[in-house]
């Protein structure tokens, strides 16, 4: 087994070694202007360039996604909001990187994509719904709007179109999109989706909680007009990128410009353990995200990368497309040989892993094998007010997802040498990486507001 996988690595990196020497891949976007656009709470199986047939979801993220590179099978490194986005941009797993719960915010020291992005003379400009108070660095103009996509966007957009020629600009726009409850769907699952529903489910945060908080059944009745409130606020969510993009591009500002595009996480709807949300989650539900990069010119249009990727290699690969060096301290691997050559030929992928705030908590997916590995059978809580063991996770669970994708059948009982082996990886991967994972004292007024989110506050 060993062998097999030394001869594995050595094939990745023999092939990541030839991506590397293309000289139109690395450094090809030198002096470029950089978008990163992030959508909160937004599941990759629910957008058309994922599959998703029920409802025509995401016609202009679909479009523009269309313009460069999709990853089909790209992890979050935790199902929350401001771990998941830190991991983004600094490369690094929450535990390295100290945001590893709401309301932490960023160390001082650490490295970031602005802070790096600055120091090479980029002006840069955040202007987010959500993860407002993380004290964020590195940011020329940053402003927060929280829950008002429609304000960041036309902020967004002033911004870039006030930007000078002089210098190229980084702009992170971070839209609230599908989070709970849903009301960037405004009434569209009411009135047209799914009209005459007279069950418990609404856009108000309180009515969702309590099927959570007082364990209420969802029929089938109930749970298509779930999948409608969520399906209406990926609707709002395309139509506001859409018109962060279309601004963008009626401006001159897509030209040289590498753009992103990626998820914090998705959303369990009602999926496991009568859950609506993702904090909990430990499933492909909510850590399977859509990532997306567009570059003009330099990577192909409409490819595909079927591959397992982590969100934390989103940095070290765009810093390797913009010629700048990376940080000594990154967990994330650049991901320029699966660019250079989109499709199998790209090579073997890695194993991609996820934390769980502090806990001993973990995930492990290595080709089609998820596992669930919680050894100190944490039970954890994660919505205000819940019942005792609400969110039971298991101390082992395997999934196989190429034949069970929604983790329904626990394999693990019945393989445990590839629990044992798949436990081996996790603990390989994190023994000796540095950690940032000391308390943080989280104001009042921050526990507060995270509350009325649907979160526990730590």
């Amino acid at each position: 087994m060993l062998a097999g996988i030394a001869a594995l690595g050595i094939a990745a990196c023999g092939s990541e070694h030839k991506a590397e020497a293309r000289p139109q891949l690395a450094g090809g976007a030198k002096g470029w202007n950089v978008v990163l656009l992030t959508v909160d709470t937004l599941r990759a199986d629910r957008l058309g360039t994922y599959g998703y047939t029920a409802r025509a979801t995401s016609p202009k993220l679909d479009a523009r996604l269309g313009q460069g590179v999709t990853f089909d099978s790209a992890l979050a490194q935790r199902a929350s909001t401001w771990p998941s986005l830190a991991s983004v941009l600094t490369g690094l797993y929450p535990s390295g990187h100290g945001v590893i719960e709401n309301g932490f915010g960023f160390p001082d020291d650490l490295a970031t994509l602005p802070k790096m992005l600055q120091g090479a003379g980029y002006r840069t400009g955040a202007f987010l719904s959500n993860m407002c108070q993380a004290n964020h660095q590195g940011w020329d103009d940053f402003a927060c709007a929280g829950g008002q996509d429609g304000k960041t966007v036309g902020r967004a957009l002033d911004w870039a179109r006030a930007e000078g020629a002089d210098k190229p600009f980084f702009l992170w726009v971070h839209l609230f999109g599908a989070h709970g409850p849903y009301y960037n769907g405004g009434d569209l699952a009411t009135k047209v989706l799914d009209p005459g529903y007279e069950g418990p489910l609404g856009t108000k945060k309180w009515q969702l909680n309590r099927v959570m908080t007082e364990r209420l059944p969802l029929g089938e009745r109930d749970l298509r007009h779930l999948d409608a409130l969520y399906d209406a606020a990926v609707m709002g969510s395309d139509r506001l990128s859409g018109a962060l993009l279309d601004g963008l591009e009626a401006a001159g500002k897509l030209d040289r410009t590498l753009f992103v595009f990626t998820a914090d996480h998705g959303e369990e709807l009602y999926d496991h353990n009568g859950y609506l949300y993702h904090a909990c989650s430990v499933y492909q539900t909510t850590l399977h995200v859509p990532l997306a990069m567009a570059a003009p010119g330099l990577l192909p249009a409409g490819a595909r990368v079927p591959q397992t990727v982590e969100l934390i290699d989103v940095l070290p690969t765009m810093l390797d497309l913009l010629g700048l060096p990376k940080p000594g301290e990154q967990h994330g691997r650049s991901l320029l040989r699966y660019l250079a050559r989109p499709g199998e030929e790209g090579g073997v992928a890695k194993p991609a892993f996820s934390e769980y705030g502090p806990t001993s908590i973990h995930t492990v997916v290595r080709g089609n094998w998820k596992l669930v590995h919680n050894p100190e059978g944490i039970a954890p809580v994660c919505i205000p007010d819940a019942p005792p063991d609400h969110y039971p996770i298991g101390r082992a669970e395997l999934y196989d997802l190429s034949h069970d994708p929604l983790e329904t059948t626990n394999l693990a009982a019945s393989r445990p040498e590839l629990v044992a082996e798949l436990t081996e990886l996790i603990r390989q991967r994190f023994a000796g990486l540095k950690k940032r994972s000391g308390d943080q004292d989280v104001p009042e007024a921050l526990q507060e507001e995270l509350k009325a989110l649907g979160y526990v506050a730590h």
